[in-house]
């Protein structure tokens, strides 16, 4: 933020920087967190500076005086303020959707209704207030975990659900022999004719999974080789976690993370078995998804399934994760999971200026 060298500086708000001047402003905060000064589009922690020439100071503060006709007011500031910019928590966001996840309608419309009362549904504001960031932040991480609004309020399809209707797709297109993996794709009625599912789960796959494009008036759904591999790889890994949970529970033990990876020349095999001919897999596709450790001489290497996107966006949270996963880590292997944190940090305003 740019100080003021003058006291008689006016300033419309109070803050300075361009990010601000002539947006409205709002402060949220519940009793046991900190307050957030959000505009439009970007979030701000507000935090008390203890060195006094960091302090905001107004020198002027009588509102007694006539109403201005644009409903505008203008202090006198001195000093300066030091805002720090929040990072958005888009794992907070998926865990509030998923308390009450879409899944595919098996009851009577009374009898969802009655269950929908026993679940929080949120709507966009619900989710402001929840998450004390801009409406901005939250409809951008909403777009980008394809959530969908239905109702007045949005919903993520539940995880085995969504997990269920694409295998079943992957296995329609496979059976028909379907160009799904090149444009234009597939018409999304073909998928309606062989699934006994509902329109918006297959759309929503289509869009997770793929894209979706209007072909002559027609809805289209193509998938995206990668996206195609690295799905089939996560089903490796789900499969492999459920038969090192069972053995630990037979054995009365606790399951360490690492017992549910592969040994990586046995993933690798079953890994291009699942996946269409024409996908090459290699493990760059699961960059930022998988972690390869190297064991002791002797003992092949093994792989495990370690999302960055699952991982707190705060760097401190972040790093307490990695190093609960492994006590030693190398900058190949460090480098996925801390880029995305570095990158905020180095667009975030507070950096900036």
């Amino acid at each position: 933020m740019a100080q003021q060298t003058s006291a008689d500086a006016m300033d419309s708000m109070v803050v300075t920087t361009a990010d601000f001047t002539e947006d409205k402003v709002f402060i949220v905060g519940a009793p046991d967190a900190r307050a957030v000064l959000c505009t439009a589009d970007q979030s701000y922690y507000i935090k008390k500076e203890d060195t006094s020439n960091l302090r905001l100071l107004t020198t002027h503060t009588d509102w007694s005086g006539p109403e201005e006709t644009d409903g505008r007011r203008t202090i006198q500031v001195s000093g300066a303020a030091r805002f720090h910019y929040l990072v958005p928590d888009a794992t907070q966001l998926r865990a509030l959707l998923l308390e009450a996840p879409y899944e595919k309608p098996r009851e009577s419309a009374a009898a969802q209704a009655k269950r929908a009362k026993l679940h929080k549904l949120y709507s966009t504001s619900d989710l402001v207030e929840a998450l004390q960031v801009s409406e901005q932040e939250v409809l951008s991480m909403l777009n980008e975990m394809h959530a969908f609004e239905e109702a007045g309020t949005w919903r993520l399809l539940g995880p085995k659900y969504q997990a269920q209707v694409f295998t079943d797709m992957l296995d329609a297109v496979v059976q028909h022999d379907w160009k799904v993996l090149s444009t234009p794709g597939v018409p999304v009625k073909q998928f309606l004719v062989e699934l006994d599912e509902p329109l918006v789960a297959i759309q929503q796959c289509c869009k997770l999974y793929g894209s979706l494009a209007m072909v002559d008036g027609e809805d289209y759904c193509t998938l995206d080789p990668v996206k195609v591999a690295t799905f089939r790889a996560k089903s490796l890994f789900d499969e492999q976690t459920a038969e090192a949970q069972f053995q630990a529970q037979q054995q009365h033990v606790t399951m360490n993370p690492s017992d549910a990876g592969w040994e990586l020349d046995q993933f690798m095999e079953k890994w291009k078995l699942r996946v269409p001919d024409s996908v090459t897999v290699n493990l760059e596709m699961l960059h930022g998804l998988v972690l390869v450790k190297p064991q002791k001489a002797g003992k092949p290497t093994r792989i495990v399934y370690f999302p960055e996107d699952e991982l707190p966006p705060d760097p401190k949270k972040r790093f307490e994760k990695l190093f609960q996963m492994q006590e030693k880590w190398t900058m190949k292997q460090l480098e996925p999971y801390i880029k995305y944190v570095l990158c905020l940090q180095c667009l975030s305003p507070a950096t900036r200026n």
